[in-house]
């Protein structure tokens, strides 16, 4: 098996990552996709942006968080990826436990 950089992107398919871009955003979504290039496709999105604001020597720092949904990152502008939690459990497992509301 190859050992590139696909290959080693493939095991966190459907994981829910955090990527850090070139402009000091945070990007958060489950990884659906890439191409040779690194581009990434994302679903469920949240980008996180710090603002900060400088008011007679006091710092006040602001998270502002906006849901985009399904996109796509450019590859130049990903500067590091790190895994913030496992991939949903699958559709047979949850097929195969009964509970209320499920058909047998």
């Amino acid at each position: 098996m190859p050992s590139g950089k696909g290959s080693k992107l493939l095991r966190y398919i459907e994981h829910r990552l955090r990527i850090s871009l070139i402009d000091n955003r945070t990007i958060v979504g489950t990884f659906l996709a890439f191409d040779k290039h690194l581009n990434l496709v994302l679903v469920d999105a949240e980008e996180f942006r710090t603002l900060n604001k400088n008011r007679a020597a006091i710092l006040e720092e602001r998270v502002e968080k906006r849901s985009l949904g399904l996109i796509i990152l450019r590859g130049e502008n990903v500067v590091s990826m790190a895994v913030e939690g496992p991939p949903p459990p699958s559709a047979k497992a949850r097929a195969a436990v009964g509970g209320p509301g499920m058909a047998r």
